[in-house]
This record gives C-alpha cells, structure tokens and sequence, in this order.
C-alpha cells in the first residue's frame, strides 16, 4: 500500500486543492494511505478532518523577510520543524505539495530520503517554497499561463466543477435555489464578498460603511467576514457568516464576486463566468495581480489597488459593477481553465510511483 503525504496548510488557496487531489485518490485508489501535514492555527485543522483525512501537526516556521532577531533565531526553529517533517516523511512514498510553510521541509526532507516529489504552483508567479521544490529535483506543475504539459490548471471542488458544466438554464435553476436556501430573494440581484479564507478586516469596514446605501439599490450581500473576526448582525438582504461552507451554492447564488485574488478563487470564478472584482493582498511577490490578470484580459473583472476600496467607492460604483457583470454574463464566456487538474495531477503522481 502506498503512502500520499500532502504538503499544503495555512490557508484555503494551499489546503482545498490537496483536498481535491486526496478525494481523486480516495474514490480512484481507496486503499491508498492519505496524510496531510498543516500547523496549529492554519485552516486545514477545520478541514482536513472534516473531510475524513488524517492531519500531522508541525511547527510553523516562516522565513523571516527583514533583517531582525527573528532571523537570527530562525535556523534552530526551521530544524525543529524540520525534524518533526522529517519523521513523517521518511514512513511515505511520496509528497505532494502545494507550497506554503509546511511544503518547504517536506520537500527537503523528500530529497533526503530520496523520496519522489510533485510540487504544484497554483500562483501565476512561484512562491519561495515551489523554487525550493526544483532545487529537491521534483517534478513541476503549474496552474496559470500558457497551455503546456505542465499546466495543469488549479484543483477545484467537485461541487464547483459540476456547477461549471451546467447549462445556462441549470444555472438559473440552481441560482433561484441557492438564493432560496440562504433565505434571499430569489429573483433580486446578489453579491458575494469575501476577503479570503482568513477574512479580511479592510473588506469588512468597507462593507459595512456601504451596506446601508447598497440594500437601498436592492442589490442583496452575502458576506464571509472570517472566522477570527466579529459577525455583524444579518438584515434583510443581508448574509454575514464567518466562513463560507458551502462555497459552490454561494458562487451559485453571485451575480457578481468582490474578493482577493488568490489562485483558486481566480480559478473559481474564472471557471463559472462570474464577473469579479479583484482586490488584490497588498503583500508577498505581487503574485494576486497577476493571479487576475487572465481573468481581466477576457473582460471578465477588473483590479482595484487595495488602498482605494473603502465604504465610499464600493458606494458609488456597485451598480456600474453589477451592469459589467450583467454585460459580462450576457457574452455566455467564461476563462478556459482545466476542470480536471486533480485528476491531471493524481495520475501524474501514480506515474512517479510506478517509475513511469
């Protein structure tokens, strides 16, 4: 029996397509061992579970990006969690990484074991721990840019892929339904936001400095705040929640998506057609711009600097965004990323274990 470790935590843009990857092996090859590895406080110890897979905890060691104590301090606490991966991985026959904090020892400890590695990029531009998988000699798979062997698209839910491939009419269907479900209107004109997995608290003031004026238009909210951050009260027309579940019957129910730009959500609404504004995280290498740009270049949203979305211009320009998501939708387009990547990248992972 083999032994699939994943190395994908922190966030939902690591741990929803390893999920994805894990379901394929556990309806394809059942009798497959499937371990995660995550750390204390990222997202995976809510949904690894949740999903029936067993999760390996490990210290979380983030290279420090500025000349402080911190960096000093940082190669003893790196071999610890190093040590820690280390003893996972050396009982697996192969890893599977998504980038992230954990990726970067399971790749190492990979290498030292002489173990077979698949890394998967889902950003446009590679993250630190994706580069390190090159140097650990493992096979690269990326999801944006060109259509070559190695683009494989971003691992995506099955209820999304199955919402993808609706008919236009399936999809109004499933939209009344969705609205009905989470107690909206369903004949009234719905927007999604969310600011990411985590949350995001610059989202959530302009929203809430907004709404008023926004429920005045007629336009329903359905609004993810975070799990850490505080649930404002609901309203007619208004849904906060802390984190969205079931995500495909909120896309399901969007005219139009305001989010960051992390690469599945890119992938998600690219994939569904739904125009979107992207607001993207004013940190790390500039990689949620260019996560949206593909989107943006077919007309299917645009990018707003993160300094300038406040309570004032989502005011004054949600119904211009709504008209663009009506034009945008009218076309019947939407931007042609693989629905298969998870299948595109388990079979990529048996062909390494068979020494194919």
């Amino acid at each position: 029996m083999s032994k699939i470790l994943f190395a994908g935590a922190g966030t939902a843009g690591h741990v929803e397509p390893a999920l994805a990857v894990a379901h394929w092996f556990k309806d394809h090859n059942p009798e497959f061992e499937l371990l995660f590895l995550g750390t204390q406080g990222g997202v995976e110890n809510r949904l690894v579970p949740a999903h029936g897979f067993s999760l390996a905890l490990v210290d979380k060691t983030p290279f420090p990006r500025k000349l402080n104590l911190d960096l000093a301090k940082w190669p003893l606490k790196f071999l610890r969690t190093f040590n820690q991966v280390k003893a996972q991985v050396k009982s697996a026959d192969i890893v599977v990484g998504f980038g992230g904090y954990v990726a970067a020892p399971a790749y190492l400890a990979a290498k030292l074991h002489r173990l077979p590695i698949i890394a998967h990029e889902a950003n446009a531009k590679k993250g630190m721990a994706n580069k390190l998988a090159e140097f650990c000699g493992a096979t690269s798979l990326r999801a944006f840019g060109e259509s070559t062997p190695d683009r494989v698209g971003i691992p995506l839910r099955s209820a999304i892929v199955d919402l993808a491939q609706k008919s236009p009419s399936d999809r109004v269907v499933a939209q009344h339904h969705a609205r009905r479900a989470s107690h909206l209107n369903p004949e009234a004109h719905t927007i999604l936001i969310f600011g990411g997995s985590l949350g995001s608290v610059k989202f959530n003031s302009a929203v809430a400095g907004a709404l008023d004026e926004i429920l005045a238009t007629g336009v329903q909210v359905i609004h993810a705040v975070g799990a850490q951050n505080e649930l404002p009260s609901a309203k007619p027309g208004y849904l906060p929640m802390h984190y969205i579940d079931e995500m495909a019957q909120a896309y399901a129910a969007a005219d139009l998506v305001i989010s960051r730009s992390g690469a599945v959500t890119v992938a998600e609404v690219g994939v569904l057609g739904l125009y979107s504004l992207f607001v993207p995280l004013p940190i790390g290498n500039g990689e949620q711009v260019e996560n949206a740009r593909e989107v943006v270049a077919l007309g299917g949203g645009e990018i707003l600097d993160n300094a300038a979305f406040t309570s004032e211009w989502l005011a004054a320009n949600i119904l211009r965004l709504l008209d663009s998501a009506n034009s945008w939708h009218a076309t019947g387009r939407c931007a042609d990323f693989p629905l298969n990547a998870a299948e595109q990248i388990a079979l990529r992972t048996l062909k390494e274990l068979r020494h194919e």
